[in-house]
């Protein structure tokens, strides 16, 4: 649910600015889930051909739908997260 309100939160990002705002997720974790994503439609990745190589991550339309519909349940999480 982070990585898919991390990426909406911005019109795209590396991989590497991802794993800066996740830094307790694993490289592998973090590309498994972006991976999954992109099969499911709610992430694009843009591979840029250049020295050195850049790709870039951005949701769909369907990624920008679940964002929107996720916000208010991260919010309450974080909110109620020490009150268990």
């Amino acid at each position: 649910m982070q990585l898919v309100s991390i990426i909406g939160a911005h019109d795209s990002l590396r991989f590497a600015e991802i794993e800066d705002h996740l830094p307790t997720a694993s490289t592998s974790t973090i590309s498994k889930r972006l991976n999954e994503f992109e099969e499911a439609g709610l992430v694009s990745r843009t591979q840029y051909n250049e020295i050195p190589p850049r790709v870039e991550y951005a949701l769909t339309e369907d990624g920008d739908e679940v964002r929107t519909r996720l916000e208010p349940l991260l919010e309450w999480a974080t909110e109620n997260s020490g009150n268990a």
